[in-house]
């Protein structure tokens, strides 16, 4: 995956895309800044979330907010945003919940960057190319096991920065 440790000369530059900004990747965004946070690698990171079609300006779902608090971040204040061309130019990693993201991803980036553009679950407890199923308009248990699985997703990554 060729993940950089965040340091003075490269901060850690990543986003996280799901459909509408909504669920999963802010889910992934606060968790993700929380572990930072725990791990004292905070203060060289640029962390954000973005939809491919995104819900922008909405809150995340309330069942999103309850089980990131239930895992160490609150996610109460952020607001979807729509993916944008120009985050090619201000990300470097770029992390997909699922296949569809993946692709679009892969197909749109400028063929000359060297981003870092991967599934959060490539690579997973001995398995490969794994999506985060999309919870939206699902019960609390189609949250809490999207919300699993990302949380399995952000420690792989903190465990490779590290």
């Amino acid at each position: 995956m060729g993940w950089a440790a965040v340091n003075a000369q490269s901060p850690l530059r990543i986003i996280f895309v799901c459909t509408g900004n909504i669920c999963r990747s802010p889910i992934a965004e606060g968790i993700f800044r929380a572990r930072l946070v725990e791990a004292g690698m905070d203060q060289r990171a640029v962390i954000d979330s973005a939809g491919m079609h995104a819900m922008v300006g909405q809150p995340p779902e309330p069942y999103a907010i309850e089980l990131a608090q239930e895992y160490g971040a609150d996610i109460s204040t952020l607001q979807a945003r729509q993916f944008e061309l120009e985050d090619f130019k201000k990300f470097d990693h770029f992390i997909a919940m699922d296949f569809g993201h993946l692709d679009y991803l892969q197909a749109t980036h400028p063929v000359e960057s060297t981003l870092n553009i991967s599934l959060l679950l490539d690579d997973v407890g001995g398995f490969k190319k794994l999506e985060v199923p999309d919870p939206y308009r699902r019960d609390r248990g189609e949250y809490e096991f999207s919300a699993r699985l990302i949380n399995i997703g952000v420690g792989r990554l903190i465990e490779q920065l590290c």
